[in-house]
């Protein structure tokens, strides 16, 4: 089969490789997918030069995310599976033409639901519903602070919250992004560019500060909504700018004042996606990936505009997800009809 290969960490363009391996046997437990579609993840990109909280035994595949068929399965697997669409959870090396792993580790997809909305089910809506209803147990008319609820996340956080009718506060970097905030329900939005963050959230929660906030900036902005949280509360941090081409040290350094983390008694977690998901109940993992799987098919949730590649054309599709893509998910296309 096909596969995209790097035997060594480095820049994408430079250690990205189409190569042909064999597809592995099938044990008992096991299933082949022929892969469909697959995104181009930033943290694809940091785990290709070396930057990522997981890094494979090399050669490896990227790709932690898509769409496929099941072809085949392993001895005394139920046959009933070949021929699902399904979707991947807790899998890595999804940049190839087929992909071997546990039965229990794919979702079946609704009929009717797109191929390219499927292919980006997993990353980012689990992401944001693990952290709104798992870590932080939202519950209605609760508040959460969100920071960058213009990305990917940030905007599905917003329409989680509409469907779970928790509140939001959002900080923006652009006065302009208030735009897409309000039109996804947004409670308040605070512009960073003109408006004094702690000044607004002093005035916002009647100088209570923030029970709970989730945060992909770090740097300044992360340290002061620390300092703006509420004696007990917590913020997750998940990110540090949302971008793999960050190579300034600086931006992801949180600094926090001391004296006020102790007196407020608050809590500061990192937080991560493949950590998260090896510590919960892989029944709990599929069933909220089924949900969500539900909630794109069904409108409630709404996918990010993609464009498609060939796997052939590698180079170009990683180029553009490497700069400036925008708010489109670029996606591997590895079907047979692939242009």
């Amino acid at each position: 089969m096909k596969a995209l290969i790097f035997g060594e960490t480095g820049e994408p363009s430079g250690v990205l490789k189409l190569a042909d391996i064999p597809t592995p046997p099938l044990a008992p437990g096991e299933a082949l997918v022929r892969v469909l579609l697959s995104p181009i993840n930033p943290s694809d990109l940091h785990m290709v030069r070396g930057r990522y909280g997981y890094q494979p035994e090399l050669p490896a595949s990227p790709g932690a995310e898509g769409v496929g068929v099941v072809e085949a399965v392993g001895p005394g697997g139920q046959s009933s599976i070949v021929g699902t669409r399904v979707v991947f959870v807790d899998t890595w090396n999804t940049w190839r033409e087929q992909v071997v792993c546990p039965m229990d580790k794919l979702v079946p997809i609704p009929n009717g639901l797109d191929d390219s909305v499927a292919a980006t089910s997993y990353t980012n809506p689990l992401t944001a519903w693990a952290l709104t209803r798992s870590s932080h147990n939202l519950q209605e008319g609760e508040w959460l602070l969100q920071t960058a609820a213009a990305s990917s996340v940030g905007k599905l956080v917003l329409q989680l919250a509409h469907q779970y009718r928790f509140k939001t506060i959002n900080v923006i970097r652009r006065r302009e992004q208030e735009t897409i905030i309000r039109n996804l329900g947004g409670d308040e939005v605070i512009s960073t560019d003109d408006e004094d963050l702690t000044a607004r959230l002093r005035e916002l929660t009647a100088g209570k500060g923030v029970q709970r906030a989730i945060d992909c900036v770090a740097g300044e902005v992360g340290a002061e909504v620390v300092r703006n949280l509420a004696p007990a509360g917590t913020m997750l941090v998940y990110g540090a700018l949302s971008s793999h081409r960050q190579t300034d040290p600086a931006k992801f350094i949180l600094p926090l004042f001391a004296p006020r983390l102790i007196y407020l008694t608050a809590t500061v977690r990192g937080w991560w996606l493949p950590r998260w998901v090896t510590s919960q109940p892989l029944a709990e993992v599929r069933a909220a990936t089924s949900d969500l799987l539900t909630m794109l098919s069904s409108g409630a949730l709404t996918a990010p505009a993609v464009v498609r590649y060939s796997f052939k054309d590698f180079q170009e599709a990683v180029s553009l997800a490497d700069g400036e893509a925008g708010q489109q998910k670029v996606l591997l296309d590895f079907s047979e009809t692939a242009p």
